[in-house]
């Protein structure tokens, strides 16, 4: 469909315009930035086995009827979310290799100004603070031995200690970035030669041919704020920009979200 290589003009165009100009982010701590940045470095593999543990016991608990909400603000936006919905987003996420990075700013920011820079932290220190306050519940009564609520104070301990040199930032990388090649999905990232074969695959299987029209048709839309997992190392030589979080720039950023 596609051997006559005229494709590679709108591909070329397309891929100047929606990725070489632009950019994903990362919500992180100053402290774990690294170079190169390396997703194949798990931050939680101490422990990992431990928190397992604990999201097993969550899950009975939940099984068994417990009601518990798990909630954060970030920069004045509350948000709430069931207990059971965090437990599989974390399983997910402690079993994926990878650092995501996402095409919203505002995301980004509300990420790194989780706890120490980190969603999976902020979680599990919501939840081993306030577990202790339902003891007195009649399903956590039921359903919890003293050794599982050592497990819990062993978890918090754990993800309460100080750690020096954090301040939460947010890392540019623009998405032609060649270390975003490894990405499974059909996203705006890459070098031209991997979001140009990505995009004829796409074409391909949905049999439409190559115009710039119908390749955009294969691209996530902007506001569904896509997660871009890096699957190899990424230098620091490959970041744009690293900027510290401020109320200021959050306030800008919504403003510009809201307004587009």
């Amino acid at each position: 469909m596609f051997v006559d290589g005229s494709w590679r003009g709108p591909l070329f165009e397309l891929w100047r315009e929606k990725v070489e100009s632009e950019f994903v982010f990362r919500g992180m701590s100053a402290k774990d930035l690294r170079d190169p940045l390396d997703p194949s470095i798990d931050p939680f593999r101490p422990v990992k086995p431990r928190l397992f543990e604990l999201i097993e016991v969550l899950e009975r608990l939940v099984g068994a009827g417990l009601r518990f909400d798990v909630r954060e603000e970030h920069f004045g936006q509350k948000y709430v979310s069931d207990l059971g919905v965090i437990l599989l987003w974390t399983r997910r996420d402690l079993n994926n290799s990878g650092i995501d990075f996402t095409s919203s700013y505002c995301d980004a920011c509300e990420y790194a100004d989780c706890y120490q820079g980190s969603q999976l932290k902020e979680n599990f220190k919501y939840i081993t603070d306030h577990l202790p306050s339902r003891e007195s519940d009649p399903v956590v009564q039921a359903h919890m031995t003293e050794r599982e609520w050592s497990l819990v104070s062993e978890i918090n301990n754990w993800i309460s200690e100080e750690s020096t040199g954090h301040r939460s930032i947010v890392v540019w990388v623009r998405r032609s970035c060649p270390a975003f090649d490894r990405d499974p999905r059909c996203l705006p990232v890459g070098s031209f030669d991997f979001f140009s074969s990505k995009i004829l695959d796409a074409l391909k299987d949905r049999g439409l041919p190559c115009t710039r029209d119908t390749a955009n048709q294969v691209l996530p839309k902007e506001d569904d704020g896509f997660t871009v997992r890096l699957c190899r190392a990424l230098n620091k030589e490959d970041i744009e920009r690293i900027e510290e979080v401020t109320l200021q720039k959050v306030t800008e950023a919504r403003r510009s979200r809201t307004s587009a």
